[in-house]
């Protein structure tokens, strides 16, 4: 799972500030990772209202070269998961050739019911908060963000998870 933290909506002129991803093995998380990013621009009052992340924050965080070559190691070999993958991918374009699933297009399918599919709303709607893995998992940061994800991401592929004889017949669970 991966998510990002940005100055704005825009890949094209906005920038990470705050980066993350969890490494899930066997449906267990074996490894999390975050880093804070220098934008090299100052970040607006309306970004900083939503994650929390101030200039004075980052003023000494790595560049954004360093953080994604730092992702992208720690993604090798993964299949790169995100909430609303295209906003996440167009961030961290060194982790837009490999195997992708976007977990909002996956909890649509999963739980039409939801009041919407954001990030936050799943959590609160499937009482993610309950799980101790994600204590002190902040909403808006990128690391729990992450591991929100990595929850809904569980939770809808076992509830798209096919019935035993259906599983032997299906090729494909995941239409991404």
């Amino acid at each position: 799972m991966v998510d990002v933290e940005t100055t704005g909506f825009s890949h094209l002129r906005d920038r990470v500030v705050e980066m993350a991803c969890v490494i899930l093995d066997g449906g267990h998380i074996v490894d999390t990772w975050s880093s804070l990013v220098n934008p090299e621009i100052p970040i607006p009052g309306f970004a900083t209202a939503v994650h929390g992340i101030s200039d004075e924050d980052v003023r000494d965080a790595p560049l954004f070269p360093e953080a994604q070559a730092a992702i992208a190691r720690r993604c090798a070999g993964a299949t790169v998961v995100a909430h609303n993958l295209a906003f996440d991918i167009g961030f961290l374009p060194a982790l837009s050739t490999r195997p992708t699933v976007c977990s909002l297009r996956l909890a649509r399918q999963a739980f039409p019911n939801a009041p919407n599919h954001k990030n936050q709303t799943l959590r609160h709607y499937l009482s993610i908060d309950r799980d101790p893995a994600l204590e002190g998992a902040t909403a808006h940061r990128a690391l729990g963000d992450a591991l929100v994800t990595a929850s809904i991401l569980l939770r809808c592929l076992k509830r798209l998870e096919p019935a035993p004889k259906a599983r032997a017949r299906s090729r494909s669970l995941i239409k991404a």
